[in-house]
């Protein structure tokens, strides 16, 4: 991975005689008559609080652990290259320096485009399912996609995207995808097919797979767009029997998602509903077993951004306030198992993508033996 990044980055920049220049969306261009590269980066530094801090841990409390009281790490460190060898091939490579001594590997995929309805994707990448992923990482309009309260169980935490995740429905998997869309940019879809649970990241290690397909619908609604769009995922979950060995029973699950505006100047708002199966948990409320027959438990969860983003000033800046609510149920089949949560933020952009986020989540069960929880995060994002 390091060689083959090392000698693109070598090639671009000996060809003295390819031109340079940043594109509007401010990636370094290198040309020549046979490659195309583009190169960006973000780096995001972030210090964060957490209520999670008391020991021993309260009894009133659904915090897992204490967690020190406030936090300063690495986001994230990451440098994109994507090229395009001709009008029918294009690639990209994504690594992430964040835990400097180690690179992680994000995007790492090819495409061959046959025409604008039928593309064709290999390689790492994001699974087709839960809109507020799909948006990068630089784009959010909160500082993380999850109500991310350290030392709380992402199972207590309301979160649409910390359930996604959690049960391997969202975010990068090896895969295979059929993409598309109509010449008019009015209906686009993804079919894809991943290794799914795999304990390895960087090949399947078992025989459970996923197939993931998603449909959007974009239109004019004024002076912004409006899209919706539906996605749906069946996953394979292996587990071994004494008598019968290696068996498998799928779980599924679905999204429906609608998004108003963009993420330049004016109203923004996302709204997001996913449904379906709880892969970790029975209809008890227990952890799931399949071997004893369990079934699984059936989730819910919900989730509202709302956000308005005008200049400031006579230069680049802009200020974005923005408000979160979240709701989620991670079994449906037992009551009193709701949590609310809310995120009021404030971005404060410099120019373009390079801002200042600010955010305070707030966790609170409907269970009244249970307390809320909170987290103060702050983030400073260097984009190019």
């Amino acid at each position: 991975m390091r060689r083959v990044l090392g000698v693109a980055v070598m090639a671009a920049t000996l060809s003295v005689t390819a031109p340079l220049h940043a594109q509007e969306s401010d990636e370094i261009q290198f040309k020549t008559r046979a490659l195309e590269l583009k190169f960006g980066g973000r780096v995001q530094v972030q210090a964060g609080t957490s209520s999670c801090n008391q020991f021993p841990v309260p009894d009133d409390s659904a915090c897992a652990r204490q967690v020190p009281s406030s936090d300063l790490f690495l986001r994230r460190v990451r440098l994109t290259v994507s090229g395009k060898i001709n009008d029918m091939i294009d690639f990209r490579i994504q690594p992430d320096y964040n835990k400097i001594d180690k690179v992680g590997l994000k995007d790492a995929w090819g495409r061959f485009t046959f025409s604008k309805a039928f593309r064709l994707k290999a390689g790492h990448f994001k699974r087709p399912f839960d809109g507020f992923v799909l948006v990068s990482s630089t784009k959010t309009l909160t500082v993380e996609r999850e109500v991310a309260i350290r030392g709380l169980e992402t199972l207590i935490a309301p979160s649409l995207t910390g359930f996604t995740t959690l049960f391997d429905l969202s975010d990068r998997d090896i895969g295979v995808e059929l993409n598309g869309s109509t010449n008019n940019g009015l209906f686009t879809y993804c079919v894809g097919g991943f290794t799914g649970n795999s304990e390895l990241k960087f090949q399947d290690s078992n025989s459970s797979k996923q197939f993931v397909g998603r449909g959007q619908l974009r239109f004019d609604a004024g002076p912004k767009r409006l899209k919706f769009a539906a996605a749906a995922a069946a996953t394979d979950a292996s587990y071994e029997t004494v008598l019968e060995g290696l068996k498998s029973k799928y779980y599924y699950d679905y999204e429906l998602y609608a998004e108003w505006g963009d993420f330049g100047d004016g109203p923004h708002a996302q709204l997001g509903f996913v449904f379906g199966d709880n892969p970790l948990r029975n209809k008890a409320n227990e952890p799931i077993d399949l071997e004893a027959g369990d079934d699984f438990a059936n989730m819910s969860t919900w989730q509202a951004i709302v956000s308005w983003k005008f200049s400031v000033g006579s230069g680049d800046m802009a200020l974005e306030p923005v408000f979160r609510v979240t709701w989620a149920d991670g079994n449906t089949d037992v009551d009193n198992n709701e949590v609310w949560g809310f995120t009021p933020g404030l971005q404060i952009f410099f120019y373009k993508r390079n801002k200042l986020a600010l955010n305070w989540d707030f966790a609170n069960p409907t269970n009244d033996s249970l307390r809320g929880e909170n987290s103060f995060k702050a983030r400073v994002q260097f984009h190019f």
